[in-house]
């Protein structure tokens, strides 16, 4: 059955490592456009590398998603804001770049297919 009102119309809380989780808006129509546009620029400017259009894709996703965290700060340990700079920072680590694309991207991508089915 095709539903047409979203199941999380709010953002949500993603517990993405031990200490550290990220609230996130529900993915969209228009935000997964977005990160596959990012994506096919990403490979067309690397020759088709199809591993850097998945990490721009899920970069893409995350920087439109991501309204707010827990538990990540600078070199210091001091909290830091959520900006885009820092949310590439934070997908440097692989551990959290995993995290977000397997509980924020892939759902987001099911939940396209399923809707669309």
């Amino acid at each position: 059955m095709l539903k047409l009102a979203p199941s999380r119309p709010e953002p949500y809380w993603l517990d993405l490592l031990s200490g550290v989780r990220i609230k996130v808006r529900p993915a969209t129509v228009a935000a997964i456009i977005g990160a596959r546009a990012a994506a096919a620029e990403a490979m067309k400017a690397q020759g088709a590398d199809v591993s850097l259009g998945s990490a721009a894709f899920t970069r893409s996703l995350a920087r439109w998603g991501i309204v707010a965290w827990e538990g990540i700060g600078d070199a210091d340990g001091k909290p830091v804001d959520v900006s885009p700079d820092n949310i590439d920072a934070l997908l440097e680590v692989w551990q959290a770049f995993d995290a977000i694309d397997r509980l924020y991207v892939t759902p987001a991508l099911i939940g396209v297919q399923e809707k669309n089915a």
